[in-house]
C-alpha cells in the first residue's frame, strides 16, 4: 500500500477488510467497568455519538460510493435513517444546539467512480429531533475534496469545529473549519481522532515509520509534547470523566485488540479487550459510558463504569454501593383507595462516607421503592432548589435539611434529612409522600426501599422481607427493618 493508501487505510481504521479474520469474540471489560453490546442493522462506519437516549451511527457497505448512511435511533427502538450519499464516513461529533457534524473521507485515495461528494466535512442541524432524512451533498460546509483525507471532527468548546486530515508524511494537519478551513496544527503525518479536555486538543497521530502516538497541543494550537508513543495503534480517541485519555486503533487479526486508556501522566493502560479494529471512540458523560465501534461489527460496544461489581452499569442503578438503612421502617396506607390515593411513609437511619459533603439543596433526592420482582411500586425524584415562600424545595436547619412539596398536587409532601454531629456520617431521615397510584398483594413482597441523597454513594437501601411486614387492616401495610 503506497503512502497514500496507508493515510487512506488509517482513516478507515483498515476497513478495506471485508470480515475479520476470525470469530468475532465478546469484548471483556477491565476491571470497574462492563460492557454492553447495542446492536445495529447493519454494519458500522465512521462514527457514533449519543445525545440523551438517541444514538446517531454510520452505517453501510465499506468505501462504496454513495452507499453509507447515517442512522438514528433509542436503545430498542425502530432505526430512522437520518443522511444518506455517504461513501467512507469518518468521526462524528454534535455540538450543543443539536446539530450532528461529520466527516467523509472518499476521495483520500484519490476521485471514487460514481461518488457525488466526498473529502469534507458535513453539518446536519436537529439531528436529534428533526423528521425530515437529507442527502450529504446538500449538508457539506465546504466544497467536496476540500480535506483530502478528512478522519475526524470535534466541536470546541468555544464552538469552533475542528477537522483533522490524515494526508500524510508532513501533510497531516488540525484544520478550524468555517467558511473556509483554516490550519491550527501542522507537520502531521497521517492525524485521525481529536477530543478536548480543559486547555488541551489530543490529536492521535501515526507517523511516517508507523508509530502509533497521541500529541497534546494548547486550544490555539502551540505544541505541548506527547502524551504516549509507541502505542499499538491510535486512531480514535476521547477524554472520560477521570481525565484518562482513551484511545482505539488496535488491530488484531485473532480480535484481540485493546483500547487503551492513558492516565495524565502518560501511563498506559487497558479498558477494554476483543476488538478486531477498533475505530471511533465517543465519551457520554450521562451516562460515564464508552462508545466503540470496531471493523466489520453490526454493533457498539459501550463500555460503562461498574464500580460496585455488580455486572450492572452505576448509570442504571439508583446508587452504587449503598449503605445500609438501619431502624428503618415502611407504611403504605390507603393501599384499599381509588387509584391516586395511596400515602408513603419511610424513615430509617445510614452511616455515609465523609465525603463528598451532603448538599441535598444542590442535588436533590431520590426516593424508590420496587417490589419482589424488581418492578418499580413508587419512584419521585426530588429537585434541588431553596424553599420560596408558597413554593416547594428545601430548607436548611441547624443539624440537617427539610423538604416541603406541593400538598395539593401529592408526591413527597415532607423529606427531613439529619446529620447528629456526636457520630460523623450517621443520617437520619424520614419521608412522607400523598396521593400514590400504587396498590401492594402479599405477592410483591419483599418489599426493597432507597433513599438517594446524591448518586455517587450517598444513599442507603433496605430489604422489607415477607415476615417483616404486617397488614394493619385491609388498606395499610406495615414493615419493618
Amino acid at each position: 500500500m503506497n503512502g497514500r493508501g496507508r493515510a487512506f487505510g488509517l482513516v478507515l481504521a483498515v476497513t478495506l477488510v471485508a470480515a475479520p479474520p476470525v470469530a468475532r469474540a465478546a469484548v471483556v471489560a477491565a476491571p470497574g467497568y462492563v460492557v454492553r453490546t447495542i446492536p445495529t442493522p447493519d454494519t458500522v462506519q465512521g462514527g457514533v455519538v449519543r445525545r440523551g437516549g438517541t444514538i446517531l451511527v454510520g452505517q453501510g457497505p465499506t468505501f462504496t460510493a454513495n452507499a453509507q448512511r447515517i442512522i438514528r435511533f433509542a436503545e430498542g427502538g425502530t432505526p430512522t435513517t437520518l443522511a444518506t450519499g455517504f461513501s467512507s464516513l469518518g468521526g462524528f461529533d454534535i455540538d450543543a444546539a443539536g446539530t450532528l457534524y461529520v466527516v467523509d473521507n472518499g476521495s483520500c485515495l484519490g476521485p471514487l467512480p460514481g461518488a457525488t461528494t466526498g473529502s469534507t466535512v458535513y453539518a446536519i442541524p436537529d439531528a436529534v429531533s428533526r423528521a425530515d432524512q437529507v442527502t450529504a451533498e446538500t449538508q457539506a460546509v465546504l466544497p467536496a475534496n476540500s480535506i483530502p483525507c478528512a478522519a475526524d471532527v470535534l466541536v470546541a468548546p468555544t464552538g469552533a469545529v475542528l477537522v483533522s486530515d490524515a494526508e500524510g508524511p508532513g501533510a497531516g494537519r488540525v484544520l478550524t473549519v468555517s467558511s473556509a478551513a483554516t490550519p491550527l496544527v501542522a507537520g502531521l503525518d497521517y492525524a485521525s481522532g481529536l477530543a478536548i479536555a480543559r486547555d488541551t486538543l489530543f490529536v492521535a497521530n501515526v507517523t511516517s515509520s508507523f508509530v502509533d502516538m497521541v500529541l497534546e497541543y494548547g486550544l490555539d494550537g502551540a505544541g505541548k509534547g506527547t502524551l504516549a508513543t509507541n502505542l499499538p495503534g491510535a486512531f480514535g480517541v476521547a477524554v472520560d470523566a477521570d481525565g484518562d485519555v482513551l484511545v482505539s486503533g488496535e488491530y488484531s487479526a485473532t480480535c484481540d485488540g485493546r483500547l487503551l486508556a492513558v492516565a495524565p501522566d502518560g501511563t498506559v493502560g487497558e479498558r477494554a479487550r476483543g476488538f478486531c479494529s477498533s475505530t471511533d471512540v465517543y465519551f457520554d458523560g450521562a451516562r460515564n459510558e464508552t462508545l466503540v465501534l470496531d471493523v466489520g461489527a453490526k454493533s457498539i460496544a459501550a463500555i460503562c463504569r461498574d464500580r460496585d461489581g455488580n455486572g450492572v452499569c452505576d448509570a442504571d442503578q439508583p446508587c452504587v454501593g449503598p449503605a445500609t438503612i438501619t431502624r428503618a421502617a415502611l407504611r403504605l396506607g390507603k393501599l384499599t383507595a381509588a387509584p391516586g390515593h395511596a400515602t408513603l411513609a419511610f424513615r430509617g437511619e445510614m452511616m455515609l462516607p465523609a465525603q463528598p459533603p451532603l448538599d441535598p439543596p444542590a442535588r436533590g433526592a431520590r426516593l424508590l421503592v420496587t417490589d419482589g420482582a424488581g418492578s418499580i411500586l413508587y419512584d419521585v425524584q426530588l429537585p434541588g432548589g431553596t424553599l420560596r415562600r408558597g413554593g416547594t424545595g428545601w430548607k436548611h436547619r441547624r443539624h440537617g435539611w427539610v423538604y416541603r412539596g406541593d400538598r395539593k398536587r401529592g408526591g413527597v409532601v415532607r423529606l427531613t434529612i439529619e446529620t447528629d454531629a456526636r457520630i460523623p456520617g450517621l443520617v437520619r431521615f424520614r419521608a412522607v409522600a400523598t396521593k400514590g397510584a400504587f396498590t401492594v398483594t402479599p405477592g410483591d413482597l419483599p418489599l426493597r426501599a432507597t433513599m438517594v441523597l446524591d448518586a455517587d454513594g450517598q444513599c442507603g437501601e433496605t430489604a422489607f422481607m415477607p415476615s417483616a411486614c404486617a397488614r394493619k387492616h385491609e388498606s395499610m401495610l406495615r414493615c419493618a427493618g
